[in-house]
This record gives C-alpha cells, sequence and structure tokens, in this order.
C-alpha cells in the first residue's frame, strides 16, 4: 500500500485535483455540523460521497506501476508499447518519408495512463498542438483534437509518439524535451482521464499486435525492427 502511495502520480500531475478535492472534503464537513436541516444534511451527504469516490478514483487512476519487457531482455530490436488500451487502428499510411503503418491505442479511464519510451534513442522533436476534445476512440480524433507528438531517433530510424486528448481528458503530460536521451521502458509522460495514444512506425518494423487486442505500455511488444 505505501509503494502504491508513493508511486502515484496524483501527488504529481493530479496535485491540484487532490487539493480541490480535499477543500471540498472540509467545506463539506464544515457544513454538515453547520446545518441541522435534514434536507440540507441530505444533500450534504450525497456531495460528501461523491467528491470521496471522485477522490479514491484519482488514487487509481494516477497509479504509476514499474513494468518491465521480459522479450527485451533477449531481443534490443524490439518496441515496447508506449501505453495501455485497446488497439483500434493499424494501418499503412503515405506521405511521409519516415513512417508507413500506424498503430492507435485507445485509452479508457480505467487504464493506466502512463505513457513509456518504446525504444532507445534520441528526442528529435516535441510538438504540442491545441485543439478539440471528441471522443478518444474516434478515427478523426488525431487530426482534430489536442494532442502532443513526441519524435525518437533511434538506432534503425525514427518513430513517433502523438499522446491524443479525449473527451474526458483535458492536459497533457510531457516530462521529456529536444535533445534528450531516452532509454526503452522509461515513462515520459500521461494523458487524464481518457485518450489515444497513436504510433508511427517506419517500414522496416514488423508489427507484432494485432486490432482488438489489450496491451500494456512498458510490458507488451508491440513491434521489432527488421
Amino acid at each position: 500500500m505505501f509503494k502504491f502511495l508513493s508511486n502515484n502520480l496524483l501527488w504529481q500531475d493530479g496535485k491540484y485535483i487532490a487539493i480541490i478535492t480535499l477543500l471540498t472534503l472540509a467545506v463539506l464537513l464544515f457544513l454538515k455540523f453547520k446545518f441541522n436541516h435534514s434536507f440540507v444534511l441530505i444533500i450534504i451527504n450525497i456531495l460528501s460521497i461523491l467528491a470521496l469516490g471522485f477522490f479514491l478514483f484519482s488514487l487509481y487512476f494516477f497509479r504509476n506501476p514499474d513494468r518491465v519487457c521480459k522479450e527485451r531482455e533477449f531481443d534490443n530490436n524490439i518496441l515496447i508499447s508506449p501505453a495501455d488500451g485497446k488497439v483500434v487502428t493499424i494501418e499503412k499510411i503515405s506521405g511521409s518519408s519516415d513512417y508507413t503503418q500506424k498503430i492507435s491505442v485507445f485509452l479508457s479511464p480505467i487504464d493506466v495512463h502512463v505513457n513509456w519510451i518504446p525504444d532507445d534513442g534520441t528526442i528529435e522533436n516535441v510538438i504540442y498542438r491545441p485543439g478539440r476534445f471528441i471522443v478518444a476512440f474516434a478515427p478523426k480524433s488525431s487530426d482534430i483534437n489536442e494532442r502532443n507528438d513526441i519524435v525518437i531517433n533511434c538506432k534503425k530510424g525514427k518513430i513517433q509518439i502523438g499522446q491524443i486528448a479525449g473527451f474526458v481528458a483535458r492536459r497533457i503530460c510531457c516530462w521529456v524535451k529536444k535533445g534528450d536521451n531516452v532509454k526503452e521502458g522509461t515513462k515520459f509522460g500521461m494523458i487524464r482521464f481518457g485518450s489515444r495514444v497513436d504510433i508511427f512506425l517506419p517500414s522496416n518494423v514488423e508489427i507484432k499486435v494485432n486490432l482488438g487486442q489489450k496491451i500494456k505500455g512498458g510490458q507488451t511488444v508491440i513491434g521489432r525492427w527488421l
């Protein structure tokens, strides 16, 4: 339990949520002793339960697990998944000299929302783009929603990871910057409360996941350099 609490990102990237929720609970507790009208007390009790429930959900949502890809220990050509969720798109793409294929992963509010680096390399660019907040499982969300893209220059080519905000997710966190050297399996960011992650890959990567598959960030093999 102590490890869960110490590794929980609520205290880092969700601290304002924690503060506001706890202050709300404190105010409701004060009002509970201030009023003695039964109807008012019912409303206060309902709001208190909702606030406490949201706080407990936030503790769960901001969990920050440590994971290892066992296959990677024996094969440095493996790419690991940058996100938890369900594979909703696997497609060939055109119009880019660096990327020919894309995997899209939808993250529900109950998935871990931390994002992992798929392979060793150097951050070539970090590109933030403001946008809308339609549901993240919709294909067009990749084009019109708020997003943040990181480009990683790896040993055998470039890969691009797109963090895309969803209908509920309203903030993208990114902890790396241009020029950083990064290692496979380290965490580079998170998206709050429901989102989508796009992975753009060059032609010399063989995709190892299937459409509809549930995958785990930092653990599932999504591809392999040829």
